[in-house]
């Protein structure tokens, strides 16, 4: 008898081991789903930093430094964004650095455009964290490609209302040869012969064209400024980041922290995005609004090939590109041009040709990709090219003769330029 009391009391032993390993397990696959309640933030099924550590410390979730994993290198940040002396390292060596929850509603920045479908979960401010929870992808680490879901432009863009430059068919497109300005470090002005990069030579000592171009920042940069340039025959370029967002931008808190990943390598008010929220993307359109609302004729778009970095998400080449595409679709509604940033992965810059008008790359000779780009060269597109460690004579001939537009320049785009040609 007391043998078959331990055999009972084996078997009920057994079967509360299996209910207690049954109700763990979906307690743990529910806490490391991705992103679905919004409860974790990466992949693994480890939460994302906290909005604090975002702003006061470069770190991964584990303590450790995030490392520049990306083999095109890392990007210039935004103008007001502290910049480290040497930059973030490219592959490791230190160079100059240039649908988850179910239907929540957000209000974009400065539009106050209804949102589509969103995260659930922890939300920032002009967010909503209702909705039900996604199913999700499993916390382990591997993903199938999220669709991103965008709009189509109307004639009202984000906003609804008519954008200043109007919506339609056709948009500025850089002609193959210019000559252009990148100053990105503080609010373009206007009578600083540095800042305007007027009255320079070219590597060979001879006269250079005055830009006829400016790429400056979105953000720091008001309508006047753009307005100011157009008057003078030039055309302007507008600086947003579409794969992360800066603490210090006015957008900042509308994005779900549920969305923001890992900190970017060398700028520690940087957190990289989920782009494949539709939440994210109603944010970065309200972003090109802006640059449409003050009357710019371009976007660059930087941070536009997260999936090569360490994001906190699993996000693919090909879920980049469509992010990307659909986003300048966006723009193009809006009338306005779209660039490929970097990006120099040739299976992305082949993708990526159809809906990019040019190209802003930097590095590209000092790390041998140029190559990357022949698809905009043959399609007749503008690639501008941006050198800082190699000296002019070094890689001006190389990208004269592949017709490039290439300026050797210092890693703070403070002001000045050394042209090619």
């Amino acid at each position: 008898m007391g043998r078959e009391r331990k055999l009972v009391a084996a078997i009920v032993g057994v079967l509360v081991l299996i209910v207690v390993l049954v109700v763990s397990t979906a307690t743990v696959d529910t806490a490391g789903s991705y992103p679905g309640t919004g409860s974790s933030g990466a992949a693994t099924g480890v939460a994302a930093p906290s909005d604090a550590a975002a702003v006061s410390g470069a770190v991964t979730p584990g303590g450790l430094p995030v490392p520049c994993a990306r083999a095109s290198g890392c990007r210039t940040s935004g103008s007001t964004s502290p910049r480290p002396t040497a930059g973030a390292a490219r592959g490791g060596t230190v160079g100059p650095i240039g649908g988850h929850g179910g239907a929540a509603t957000t209000t974009s920045p400065s539009t106050g455009a209804s949102a589509r479908p969103g995260t659930t979960g922890a939300a920032g401010p002009g967010t909503s964290s209702t909705g039900t929870s996604g199913t999700g992808t499993s916390g382990t680490g591997t993903s199938t490609t999220r669709p991103v879901t965008t709009t189509t432009p109307s004639s009202g863009g984000a906003s609804g209302a008519d954008p200043p430059r109007g919506a339609g068919q056709t948009w500025w497109r850089p002609p193959a040869v210019l000559s252009w300005q990148w100053e990105l470090d503080h609010p373009l002005d206007l009578s600083s012969v540095s800042d305007m990069g007027t009255g320079v030579a070219t590597y060979l000592g001879t006269p250079a064209p005055d830009p006829t171009v400016y790429d400056i920042d979105g953000f720091d940069n008001p309508a006047a400024t753009v307005a100011a340039l157009h008057a003078r025959g030039d055309h302007v370029i507008c600086y947003i980041e579409v794969g992360a967002a800066e603490s210090y931008r006015p957008d900042y808190g509308a994005f779900p922290s549920a969305d923001l990943g890992t900190v970017v390598s060398g700028y520690p008010s940087e957190r990289y995005l989920d782009i494949a929220d539709p939440a994210v993307v109603t944010i970065i359109e309200a972003r090109i609004a802006m640059c449409a609302s003050k009357g710019f004729d371009a976007i660059e778009p930087d941070i536009d090939d997260s999936y090569t970095d360490s994001t906190g998400f699993p996000l693919s080449e090909t879920e980049n590109v469509h992010y990307d595409t659909a986003l300048a679709a966006y723009a193009h509604g809006l009338g306005l041009a779209w660039a490929l940033k970097n990006g120099d992965d040739p299976s992305f810059a082949a993708s990526m040709e159809p809906a990019a008008d040019f190209v802003l790359d930097e590095q590209c000779h000092q790390y041998d990709t140029c190559s990357s780009f022949d698809p905009f060269v043959a399609a007749g597109k503008a690639v501008l090219e941006v050198e800082y460690s190699e000296s002019a004579s070094q890689f001006c001939p190389a990208a004269d003769a592949a017709n490039e537009d290439a300026l050797k320049m210092d890693v703070a785009l403070s002001g000045g330029r050394l042209p090619c040609r």
